[in-house]
């Protein structure tokens, strides 16, 4: 081989490796800033889009529901794809922030679909082809042989690891167990799904759950795209498989970081949940849904002894903080409306 061609393959190595390998790095000096929220309607006007443009985010984090495609044939969810992402602000947000992303039901196959939907393979391929080129490159999404899109991430602030954890609760979940009521209604209300085969993750990804729980962080978040720690409302939820649930808070519980949350959306509404496992430590659970799909006309709110504050029922989107302070990582997370006020905060943990 020529001299001159490998000091051009080589500094084209390495300039692969400074784009598409290196981790994210919060671009303000006195915090890191993520964005999230669900459910995002590729017909429906967004404002919201306009404040992430604004908002210039570090990270945005999409919890599913990036269209509404309902379909047994995958590849007929591509024009929404096509549709969504094609809006001009998309281009402004990802020239400021990173995004990663899962996908909830609407994006993944029909209406509450899990492990039976039976184009998931190609749905899997559809996702990685219009969401996954929105995410940094050169990363694995699922398994080695092509099943899932379980990933995570690791984010450096200020000589802090930020842990980003994003499990798949679709391809591998078990069918959900329809209440009683249900029958009569015509209500997509369900029941805990009690068998002892009856999975939310699947053997496989457990795996990948566990080991990923066992590296250190200074912060770990949690990305579902259903809620976790509710089990009052009768639709999705980790509820509906009580053991694999009870599973998950005992890898929460041991995780090696000093400190947690989880993101969660999917129910067309706002809410702060806050679940004691210890005297010291608790679970802090924000959802955030809908960013421009609310469903006014539908009773979706439920009482729950873990919640914090009333639910938001308008359209909104949250922002994680994280600081510094005297050595230490806090942070603090909001719900903002359409325009970007403040509607919902927890900082329990921050001075601020």
């Amino acid at each position: 081989m020529k001299e001159p061609f490998r000091f051009v393959l080589f500094y084209y190595l390495i300039f692969y490796l400074l784009i598409f390998q290196l981790p994210i790095f919060g671009k303000e000096s006195e915090s890191l800033r993520i964005g999230f929220g669900s459910c995002l309607h590729q017909d429906k006007e967004s404002p919201i889009l306009n404040q992430w443009e604004k908002e210039s985010f570090d990270l945005i984090l999409l919890l599913g529901d990036n269209i509404y495609a309902d379909s047994l044939v995958a590849e007929e969810k591509i024009p929404a794809y096509q549709k969504q992402f094609v809006r001009p602000q998309w281009k402004k947000i990802r020239a400021t922030s990173q995004i990663l992303a899962t996908w909830d039901d609407h994006d993944y196959g029909i209406n509450d679909s899990g492990s039976e939907y039976v184009d998931k393979e190609k749905s899997r391929e559809v996702f990685i082809s219009q969401v996954g080129a929105l995410m940094p490159k050169g990363r694995r999404l699922g398994t080695k042989d092509g099943k899932g899109i379980f990933h995570s991430y690791f984010l450096d602030f200020k000589k802090k690891k930020i842990h980003i954890v994003i499990p798949d609760t679709r391809f591998f979940r078990s069918e959900l167990k329809p209440s009683f009521w249900s029958f009569f209604t015509g209500k997509k209300h369900y029941r805990p799904n009690e068998n002892l085969d009856a999975t939310l993750l699947g053997e496989e990804q457990w795996k990948w759950l566990t080991e990923e729980l066992e590296k250190p962080s200074d912060f770990l978040v949690f990305v579902s795209g259903i809620q976790v720690i509710p089990t009052e409302q009768p639709f999705e939820k980790w509820g509906n498989f009580p053991k694999e649930r009870e599973k998950l808070f005992q890898l929460l519980g041991s995780a090696k970081t000093s400190d947690l949350v989880i993101l969660s959306g999917d129910r067309h509404i706002a809410e702060i949940y806050e679940y004691p496992i210890e005297d010291k430590r608790k679970f802090i659970e924000i959802t955030s849904s809908s960013l421009n799909f609310p469903l006014p006309f539908l009773t979706l709110e439920y009482d729950s002894r873990f919640k914090l504050t009333p639910a938001f029922l308008e359209e909104n989107y949250g922002v994680l903080r994280i600081q510094i302070k005297e050595g230490k990582l806090v942070w603090r997370a909001e719900i903002k409306d359409k325009i970007g006020n403040v509607v919902r905060e927890y900082g329990n943990n921050d001075s601020n």
